[in-house]
């Protein structure tokens, strides 16, 4: 290990590309203490067990799909109870450079609950349009993607957990939404890179398509209803609902499987509505 600190690693999987899984569970297995891989009942599970694992990578195998704070809440649990210092987590899509630990390990600050990566997007077209403003070598932000968020659990209080009234979207804006609630610091390393994709990104005219399958589409908007109702009325709120009516519009009118995916978002929609809630 670099350094005393304790570090955990969590990757939840659901179909995960083998060759990506591998090589990433490999390399971190070298820079962590301990990896828990949760899986979503992949239809490939069995090409997931078949992996040769580091000895410090611990697969649980769930049933059901539960989405992704269910696996997050427990993998909090399970560092807190077992001394670990800091939380990794990671998707399963997501890539970094080899230095991104490192750059990690050197911004430890007293004064951050967490650290975030620098978002890079495979589609280099996105990325140039929408170009993320760095100022510094570390600055403090609001908020970020769940996945390469670096979590202090000493810090963590209790009380701050991932929402699991969530399946898979908004778990990012409503965790450090907590966190700001509380007062907690969050602290971008710029030189600590995440590659990610959203979707299967391609231009159409003026548009970006993201290309979501309908299964991850409904889930989408589910997730997003749901978020909208506990929040009614914040500027937030009100902008993700704009933004998720323009996106679908983009869906249903421009990308393939339309009536599918128009299926998908009237089906996310009603599940979203009636969905039982929590407080904020």
């Amino acid at each position: 290990m670099m350094s005393s600190i304790k570090i955990l690693a969590v990757i939840v999987t659901y179909s995960p590309e083998i060759s990506l899984l591998r090589k990433t569970t490999n390399f971190l297995s070298k820079q962590v203490d301990s990896i828990l891989l949760y899986d979503n009942n992949s239809q490939n599970f069995k090409d997931i067990a078949s992996i040769q694992l580091p000895q410090n990578v611990t697969i649980h195998s769930c049933p059901i799909n539960k989405g992704l704070p269910v696996h997050y809440n427990a993998a909090i649990q399970y560092g807190q109870e077992n001394g670990f210092d800091y939380l990794l987590i990671l998707d399963q899509d997501s890539s970094f450079d080899d230095n991104f630990l490192t750059e990690y390990r050197q911004n430890i600050s007293d004064d951050s609950i967490c650290l975030v990566p620098l978002l890079v997007h495979s589609n280099k077209s996105y990325n140039d349009f929408y170009p993320t403003k760095i100022n510094g070598k570390t600055e403090p932000v609001a908020s970020s993607i769940n996945s390469g968020t670096f979590l202090n659990l000493k810090k963590l209080p209790p009380q701050i957990r991932f929402d699991e009234d969530l399946f898979i979207d908004c778990v990012d804006f409503d965790f450090f939404g907590k966190l700001r609630k509380f007062g907690f610091k969050v602290l971008r390393v710029n030189s600590a890179k995440l590659h990610i994709s959203l979707g299967n990104i391609n231009r159409f005219g003026p548009f970006f398509l993201y290309n979501y399958s309908p299964f991850r589409l409904e889930k989408q908007i589910r997730d997003r209803i749901i978020f909208i109702r506990k929040h009614l009325f914040s500027p937030f709120a009100i902008w993700l609902a704009a933004f998720t009516l323009f996106c679908n519009a983009k869906a249903v009118l421009f990308e393939k499987n339309r009536i599918e995916k128009f299926k998908a978002i009237v089906k996310g929609f009603a599940k979203g509505l009636v969905a039982k809630k929590t407080r904020p």
